[in-house]
């Protein structure tokens, strides 16, 4: 598998508001400038606004969720309002459309698009229960699983969105090369050229994704890809750590220890350990590892994702 760099912008859904557009209950907007300023330079954003495409319009009664024999939307002040399958039957509607997408970014706390932060409360008080997704995020999560999502506040901080974007990256690289011919061997292919980055991410899922990739035949091609690809997506849910990230780089340095000489090895040793210790970026070891690259002729580690360029070096991290 060639590693190739973003050539065209990713189509990634996110919720209405957070492009600027005065969709909420009140007439307002949440409007993100990380999302329309930042990765818009390698998102296609698509917007949507489950609430306003339900019929309940701008401005509208505000709704929340509640628990009773399962989780529904109703009205804030008229609990006879219930919008739950209307929100829902609207998720399956959109479905062969969202197939297109590779990423989706959610409000939070939304009734509707919240993933994780979204409250819900006992139906016969103001009392909240629990903080969950909303129901059309949980009905996306019902289709799409391995689908990376992600709150717009969150995107805030470097470190998720980096996170964000190299999930969007993986997911939409596997629906170029995986998804048009799931053949085992193109599934392991993928793998393999993932397998630092995944090291970087989660060392032990890691290894047990090899363990598990190394006994193909226990399951159909379809299942197979399908596990496969639900496990990568975990592994990079995960934050990468310097300690992991550390342990893949000198999995890389292994590969091309042979190529250098012993004061080139030595530098590359040095450079990696104060990558370790915080005094080098991660940025100053890829650029000597992709120095040395060319000198191997082993396909595995030109293949490698990890030595790609990353979303810090695309300029996608850092936002003021």
């Amino acid at each position: 598998m060639d590693i190739q760099l973003l050539t065209q912008r990713i189509p990634v859904g996110i919720s209405q508001c957070a492009v600027g557009d005065p969709v909420r209950f009140n007439g307002g907007h949440k409007h993100s400038k990380v999302c329309t300023q930042l990765l818009s330079r390698c998102f296609e954003l698509h917007p949507y606004c489950p609430e306003v495409a339900i019929g309940l319009g701008v401005p509208r009664p505000p709704i929340h969720l509640i628990v009773s024999d399962r989780l529904r939307a109703v009205g804030r002040d008229d609990p006879g309002m219930d919008v739950t399958d209307a929100l829902e039957d609207y998720a399956d509607r959109i479905a062969p459309q969202v197939a297109q997408l590779r990423g989706f970014i959610l409000m939070q706390k939304s009734p509707s698009c919240g993933l994780r932060t979204t409250p819900h409360f006992k139906a016969d008080g103001p009392d909240t229960l629990a903080h969950g997704a909303g129901l059309f995020a949980a009905r996306l999560r019902e289709h799409f699983p391995h689908l990376p999502l992600e709150e717009v506040g969150r995107l805030n901080a470097s470190d998720i969105r980096e996170n964000f974007l190299t999930r969007v990256f993986a997911y939409d690289a596997w629906h170029r090369y995986v998804e048009p011919d799931p053949r085992p061997g193109r599934v392991i292919d993928f793998y393999a050229a993932y397998k630092y980055l995944l090291l970087a991410h989660h060392q032990k899922l890691t290894r047990e994704l090899g363990q598990f990739v190394s006994d193909v035949r226990a399951l159909t091609p379809a299942q197979f890809a399908f596990e496969v690809r639900g496990r990568i997506m975990e592994i990079l849910a995960h934050l990468a750590n310097r300690k992991d990230r550390t342990n893949a780089l000198m999995h890389s340095q292994g590969h091309l220890n042979e190529f250098l000489s012993r004061e080139e090895r030595a530098e590359l040793a040095q450079l990696i350990e104060d990558y370790r210790q915080g005094l080098k970026p991660l940025s100053a070891v890829l650029t000597m590892l992709r120095h040395y690259l060319p000198r191997s002729p082993h396909q595995f580690i030109h293949s490698q994702v990890l030595l790609a360029a990353e979303p810090a070096e695309l300029g996608l991290c850092d936002f003021r």
